[in-house]
């Protein structure tokens, strides 16, 4: 296909995760060579340490494969704005490094975005796998019951649509001059899929199908956290931004007020939803304060966001974190950890705080540097020393009671 102006761009930002990237590089170039479509592979490096940059090089000589390094990292939605602008072809899609797809969905779904020329963008769930049973499927991430077309500036339609069927916009094949006024990096206090997929709407007819074109991981073997996970747990308030930015175009400031009410009611149950995803999340990864501060977000809504046994546990365990951060912050030492702390709860605590806790003070004569104890019952640290400072667990348990 070397010569021919691509018809598909599958754009790659990656950072860090070479073995994944190859995999990605490989299939792909199989794939659609066998299928014989024009494409290229769009792969942008955002700073990568890992000998990304090396493999690149050896993988120039493939006439499909276009590689840009950055000179700075950047950050997820930069990398991905950066390398969906590097496309040429006459559609383009972005796809995570770890991601593969599916290649007769995305050749259908090409076949259906040239003959109809109003079509500027089709979204699509993708397809979860899971990693630890060697790839295989799960289910979708979003299930819709059908087709559903959305024509240019249909945007009331559309905010229905994602709300009623919990859509999130994330995985798009686009026609390269709709992407050209669609996609950027910045996007402040939004959800950048939503914006991007508001913006298209403005532009041309928005097309979701129910089938998956794209394989995810879902469940991993690394432990490496997935951007996917990552934005769930730590950028999910800027779903409510993104689900705003679509109802401000969509004219809802002209609603009655019975309908308004009933509209940031829709709005409060998707963000219910992502919050209950978020607090999960944050529990399985022992971010015990981020949980604590998410089951109060939900509460303003829900009596009851968790068990009882569960968020006394959270709360526990969010003031054992609080206490030992700050004394870590404090001294290079390890932290001197009262004995009625008992090992269970210590076992909760996230491993970069566990490597820095002991059970005994140093006996050594002689100089010390400054030492941290944390002490939950009076008499614990009464040998501390001068120079050493005692934090009282007691207080930073108060503070999440």
């Amino acid at each position: 296909m070397s010569g021919q102006t691509p018809i598909l761009s599958i754009c790659v930002p990656t950072y860090n995760r070479l073995k994944m990237l190859q995999r990605n590089i490989k299939f792909h170039l199989d794939v659609f060579r066998k299928a014989g479509l024009p494409f290229e592979i769009v792969v942008v490096d955002d700073c990568s340490t890992d000998g990304t940059d090396r493999y690149m090089q050896t993988v120039l000589s493939e006439p499909e494969v276009k590689s840009f390094r950055r000179v700075k990292n950047s950050g997820f939605l930069s990398n991905y704005a950066f390398a969906m602008q590097r496309a040429s072809g006459k559609y383009a899609l972005f796809l995570g490094d770890d991601d593969l797809l599916i290649p007769e969905k995305v050749m259908e779904y090409l076949r259906m975005m040239e003959s109809d020329a109003d079509l500027g963008m089709i979204q699509a769930p993708w397809m979860l796998t899971d990693e630890r049973k060697g790839g295989s499927d799960m289910q979708p991430f979003y299930d819709i019951p059908g087709p559903m077309r959305f024509r240019k500036g249909d945007f009331s339609d559309m905010l229905d649509f994602i709300l009623k069927y919990h859509v999130f916009p994330e995985f798009l094949i686009i026609r390269r001059d709709v992407l050209a006024q669609t996609v950027s990096g910045a996007a402040p206090f939004i959800f950048w899929a939503f914006l991007f997929t508001t913006r298209a709407l403005g532009k041309a007819d928005v097309l979701f199908l129910p089938a998956p074109f794209a394989r995810v991981t879902g469940i991993s073997a690394d432990p490496e956290l997935q951007q996917g996970k990552k934005e769930c747990m730590f950028q999910w308030d800027t779903y409510r931004g993104g689900l705003e930015y679509l109802a401000s175009h969509a004219r809802t400031v002209t609603l009655a007020p019975a309908a308004r009410l009933e509209l940031l009611d829709k709005i409060s149950h998707f963000m219910l939803v992502r919050k209950a995803v978020a607090i999960r999340l944050h529990v399985h990864a022992r971010n015990w304060v981020e949980a604590y501060i998410m089951y109060h977000r939900m509460a303003a809504y829900h009596a009851s966001p968790v068990a009882d046994e569960l968020y006394k546990q959270i709360c526990t365990l969010a003031g054992i974190v609080t206490a030992l951060e700050e004394a870590a912050g404090f001294s290079a030492e390890a932290v001197i950890v009262d004995p009625v702390i008992n090992d269970d709860m210590i076992h909760l605590v996230p491993d970069h705080l566990k490597q820095r806790l002991t059970r005994q003070a140093s006996t050594a004569d002689g100089w010390h540097p400054p030492r941290a104890w944390l002490r939950m019952m009076p008499d614990f640290g009464a040998q501390a020393d001068d120079g050493d400072v005692v934090y009282d667990l007691r207080n930073y348990l108060a503070q999440f009671a």
